[in-house]
């Protein structure tokens, strides 16, 4: 993309960066108190408002921010303010801490005001939070939002993400995703390099491209940003393979099978092993730093939800990459809030196609 240059999704990428920049930063601050109080001491495991208060200040931010600019827009969001809007003192608590945050955030962001605009009420932030309602579907325009994706690496001050995907008549277009605590280089799990915190962006037939999430004044169009590829590894010796980290979502024995059958050596495969929260593992397959992601399915009635993937699906398609199910089947964002297919397999192209004959060839054994 040439130097001034502007593509269709100019402005939808301007709203949408600095809605999740926002977002990012309140999230952080968030993460970083708890972090804090476990290295202090403090038990915290089984407190969950602070993910809480998180996603729903999150997403009250971006879906003002979008309805403000595109009003017409309809938003597939994770939340609704129903159990916020109680007279129990634990939602009159939530409530007033979503509301302090979120003013104290947009403080710190004033120059993004005048784009996405502030909330200072309780009744305007239950209304932005129920935007998310939509159904989604195959026609029209809507947005799919995870506000806090990756809870547990939210609670461990560890990698977390805000999602936020355009899609137009079924078809992922645009997405964001802002990476909080992700250091520039991620070689293995213990061995990390640069400053923590990442923009991803992609819009469809434009590519994709990263910058750094903090420390910028507005937005940072396209073509000041770094364009980011995947690389084309076929060779086991130099592929490495994102996983999840909690179990809940995988089986780590089948998928050591499976890199068995890519022909990866047991001596060193824990090195090729990148172990991360949330669609961080899309981030790191776009800039080159791993080659495939495996998502095995829970059970066969399980199905993703479309804002887990969205984002993530586009990074990846506009990077040299491709996604689909386990057969191998591109992923179908038109059909509702969830996905209609088991499973997710991210890999470069070169190796894709072998990847899910692999994870066939084990699956069926």
């Amino acid at each position: 993309m040439s130097r001034g240059s502007v593509h269709l999704y100019e402005r939808e990428l301007e709203i949408a960066t600095l809605a999740v920049r926002r977002a990012s930063i309140l999230t952080k601050q968030l993460s970083d108190s708890i972090a804090q109080l476990q290295a202090n001491g403090t038990q915290i495991k089984e407190d969950k408002s602070p993910v809480t208060v998180g996603d729903y200040a999150s997403q009250a931010i971006i879906n003002h921010a979008i309805k403000k600019n595109f009003p017409l827009d309809e938003i597939v969001g994770e939340e609704d303010s129903a159990d916020l809007q109680g007279t129990s003192p634990e939602a009159t608590g939530l409530s007033q801490r979503i509301l302090e945050l979120i003013k104290q955030i947009q403080q710190k962001t004033p120059e993004s005001s005048s784009k996405i605009g502030e909330l200072d009420n309780l009744p305007d932030i239950y209304k932005s939070i129920d935007y998310g309602n939509s159904e989604g579907g195959s026609s029209g325009r809507f947005w799919a939002l995870d506000p806090i994706d990756g809870t547990k690496g939210f609670l461990r001050g560890d990698q977390f993400a805000v999602c936020l995907a355009l899609i137009v008549d079924g078809q992922v277009v645009l997405g964001v995703i802002g990476c909080p605590n992700l250091p520039e280089v991620v070689t293995s799990n213990t061995n990390v390099l640069g400053l923590k915190g990442g923009l991803f962006s992609a819009i469809k037939g434009v590519g994709s491209y990263y910058t750094s999430l903090f420390g910028l004044n507005g937005f940072i169009p396209l073509q000041q940003q770094e364009r980011i590829n995947m690389k084309q590894n076929t060779d086991p010796t130099l592929l490495k393979v994102a996983e999840g980290v909690e179990k809940g979502h995988l089986s780590h024995s089948t998928q050591s099978r499976i890199k068995t059958k890519l022909g990866f050596n047991s001596e060193t495969v824990s090195n090729q092993t990148l172990n991360l929260d949330s669609q961080v593992k899309y981030c790191i397959l776009a800039k080159g730093q791993a080659d495939i992601y495996l998502r095995l399915p829970i059970n066969d009635t399980y199905r993703e939800k479309i804002w887990d993937h969205a984002a993530g699906n586009i990074l990846i398609s506009e990077s040299g990459g491709q996604v689909g199910d386990i057969q191998g089947n591109p992923l179908d964002f038109g059909q509702g809030r969830f996905l209609n297919s088991k499973g997710i397999i991210a890999a470069n192209k070169a190796i894709f196609n072998t990847v899910i004959t692999a994870v066939d060839d084990v699956l069926k054994n």
